[in-house]
């Protein structure tokens, strides 16, 4: 088993090598000096050099395999980016649904050779008629799938899709009346997705949709669900993985007994559901070591755990390379290896500080929960800070509180599935019951998710360096030897202590100024923020071209500087990227009052979707239609009314902000035009700080408004665009005059403090 163990980690050690950090030129030939580094130590013939041999033409074999896999893949893909194909087109999965298109898997056959997986979006609604097995036909456009935003992206080819692909034309579907058995695990999974939304209510069928099938496409949709199961750091709940694997087996052996046929019907059943559910990377590698678990007493060996997770991931990486980019996988993998290693000591533990009167099954529930809930967070913490930007403080508590309820709603789902087609109101009844749990599980969720301190967020430096601290702490802490819980004391205690101080810090920091604007990073966007004393103004909540929504970015930025609600938010159109974050905004702070220009064009209809997110969260929308002047404690906002002529997002609402003697001027996305009948119209003069029109558009930033300001100090709001935003013309004219540029696309958010 030791060979394996060292076989499996120096093949995935060196996938991982090859995905993050070898140049692609370098692979074949490290492997093939790595490869006869190998076989020349063969001939020294010592028993101890072998794990080393292992280990270097294990090695070489990944670097050779990630090649091989590159170049009959995502090379491949490069050679198409831009292309338009025109054929017949295999339907690998049913399609989803989106905005206004449907989207599905299909199967893509270049003329130069070779076969690439790819996700194809249609508009012409046949794509949302087709089923595994069918074939669509038409003119196509692909890109390749390993590029988003104009940077790396590994979401899609870790999941062995290449492409990406937009219908040209109406496509023809040619239906397949023969069984495709590539699409069983497809129509399970509509079959169980159905009988979830005719049994469990419209509050909770999302949940057990994401819960039973791992499709969080309805749970993304809702917002205030997405963010308290976030937030509280129970979302990993809702990705099949061990658990789910467990339960399942757990409920099968129970069903059948512990048997050699059962093992066997165990190991159908499971690879059956992982299929069903789309064989993500965490399900595939719950999967391989549940039949590992299965099979190895019936050939009579033993089950190493730390071998099986090490074989479960070079077996996935075998499959498919590209997986080591897979944040499913690494989240997957680093909290098992957490669980093998600190565990069972934190169960120790933890058991011996618990009353010794307390009932042995209290007793096992709290210390093996709080043992697991831990030893998870070890490694997992820094992947999910480096990749969501925050840190679920409360999460062992919310895992105690509810993870005992999750795989009786796991379970009690699937059987209430089956049992409506045995006797249709025993399956009703059953989901009735366990939704009351699931609404139990959201609302814990909500009021953890609700505390100020709930979470960390990394986009504030210091609280980088406490992270690293309270690592340091408890490393020192295992190193010391002493009593296996009092030792932990120690440093929780301080850890916990220097945590309320970092908050009260960070909010005294902010507060001492007299006050604070920044232009958040929402990618190709616009969202300003304003703040002084307890008052907070925000300005556009919107972004397009980001991986993260800008509310969330806001949200972030905001609950870091230790702000807890928004009194008021400006909207000065609603075009996606400076409106579509709304509604993520108001699921992390109170807002109090929304502002609106009067008879606002809405093109992509924002609007509906904000009156109801308000509504739900008691905030008051206004509309003004002339100029107005507001005041936020010692935040003043002018507001000007929108110009009447213009194309659509040139009618939109413009200001200055000031706090105190600083001024900001905000102009949105106006044109030449309206800033000349801006200057026409108001006293601009000794501005501070000016926001530059349209992301830094040829068509804005004229030199009279420039001059006319007075200004030193310009922000650029944008991010990765094809319009050419910031313009280069646009910035020659800032500096020209005298301007000092920051851009959000590079120094990422801009934070300045007044005092």
């Amino acid at each position: 088993m030791r060979k394996l163990a060292i076989v499996c980690g120096a093949f995935s050690a060196a996938v991982f090598l090859a995905n993050y950090i070898l140049p692609a030129d370098w692979l074949l030939p490290m492997a093939l000096s790595l490869w006869l580094s190998g076989t020349a130590l063969v001939l020294l013939r010592r028993r101890w050099i072998l794990p080393l041999i292992l280990a270097l033409c294990a090695a070489a074999f990944g670097l050779f395999c990630f090649r091989l896999h590159a170049a009959r893949t995502v090379e491949l893909a490069h050679g198409l980016n831009g292309s338009t194909q025109r054929g017949s087109y295999l339907v690998l999965t049913r399609s989803g649904a989106g905005d206004g298109y449907a989207s599905a898997e299909i199967e893509l056959l270049p003329e130069n050779g070779g076969r690439l997986r790819a996700r194809l979006y249609d508009r012409s609604g046949t794509l949302a008629k087709a089923s595994p097995g069918d074939r669509v036909s038409g003119s196509i456009r692909v890109w390749s799938a390993d590029v988003r935003n104009g940077d790396r992206y590994d979401g899609d080819t870790a999941s062995g899709i290449y492409l990406r692909a937009n219908n040209l034309e109406e496509l023809e579907l040619v239906p397949n009346d023969r069984l495709f058995l590539r699409g069983l695990p497809s129509a399970g999974r509509e079959w169980i997705r159905s009988r979830i939304r005719s049994l469990f209510p419209d509050d909770t069928a999302a949940l057990f949709q994401a819960l039973m099938l791992g499709d969080k496409t309805e749970l993304y949709q809702d917002e205030s669900m997405q963010h308290a199961l976030s937030r509280a750091g129970i979302m990993h709940m809702v990705a099949v993985s061990g658990m789910h694997i467990a339960v399942l087996v757990g409920m099968l052996l129970k069903l059948f007994g512990n048997t050699r046929r059962s093992a066997v019907l165990c190991l159908l059943i499971v690879w059956s559901y992982v299929l069903m559910t789309g064989s993500g990377p965490s399900a595939l590698r719950a999967a391989i070591m549940q039949s590992v678990v299965l099979i190895a007493p019936l050939l009579g060996r033993e089950n190493d755990p730390p071998t099986t997770l090490l074989f479960a991931l070079a077996l996935i990486l075998l499959g498919n390379p590209h997986a080591a980019g897979s944040i499913s996988l690494q989240l997957s993998f680093s909290a098992v290896a957490g669980i093998l290693i600190f565990s069972d000591r934190l169960h120790e533990a933890v058991s011996e500080w618990l009353p010794k009167r307390t009932p042995f099954r209290l007793k096992n529930y709290l210390s093996s929960t709080a043992a697991v809930s831990l030893s998870v967070l070890v490694f997992s913490v820094p992947l999910s800070g480096l990749y969501f930007g925050y840190v679920s403080v409360l999460a062992p508590l919310t895992n105690l509180l509810v993870m005992w309820a999750v795989p009786i709603c796991f379970g009690g789902g699937f059987l209430a599935c089956l049992l409506t087609g045995l006797f249709l109101p025993a399956g009703e009844m059953l989901a009735w019951l366990v939704s009351w749990l699931a609404r139990f599980i959201v609302r814990v969720a909500g009021i953890v998710s609700g505390f100020d301190f709930s979470c960390l967020y990394l986009c504030l430096g210091v609280n980088i360096l406490w992270l690293v601290f309270v690592y340091v702490l408890y490393i020192a802490a295992a190193l010391i030897p002493g009593a296996r819980w009092k030792k932990w004391l120690y440093p929780t205690g301080i850890a916990v202590f220097s945590f309320f101080v970092l908050l009260t810090a960070t909010r005294m920091y902010y507060a001492a100024a007299d006050g604070y604007v920044a232009a958040v990073d929402v990618g190709q966007g616009q969202s300003l923020v304003a703040f002084s004393g307890d008052r907070t103004v925000v300005v556009d909540c919107g972004g397009v071209n980001a991986l993260r929504d800008a509310g969330d970015s806001t949200g972030g930025y905001l609950s870091s500087r230790g702000r807890q609600k928004i009194d008021l938010l400006v909207l000065t159109h609603l075009h996606l990227d400076h409106a579509n974050g709304v509604q993520c905004l108001l699921e992390y702070m109170p807002v109090d009052k929304i502002i609106l220009a009067e008879d606002i064009e809405d093109p992509n209809g924002l609007l509906p979707q904000i009156r109801q997110s308000a509504q739900r969260h008691g905030t008051r929308i206004e509309t003004i239609g002339r100029d107005t002047l507001l005041r936020e404690g010692d935040i003043q906002i002018m507001l000007f009314a929108p110009c009447e002529s213009g194309e659509i997002n040139e009618r939109c609402l413009t200001g200055k902000i000031s706090i105190g003697d600083y001024d900001m001027l905000v102009t949105a996305d106006i044109g030449k035009a309206e800033e000349l009948e801006l200057l026409d119209a108001y006293d601009l003069s000794g501005i501070d700080l000016l926001v530059v029109s349209h992301h830094g558009s040829r068509f804005g930033s004229s030199c009279e408004l420039l001059r006319g300001t007075g200004a030193q100090l310009a922000v650029i709001s944008s991010g990765y665009n094809t319009y050419g935003h910031p313009a280069e013309e646009t910035l020659e004219r800032l500096a020209d005059c005298g301007y000092t540029v920051y851009r959000t696309d590079q120094c990422g958010t801009v934070e300045i403090r007044i005092s």
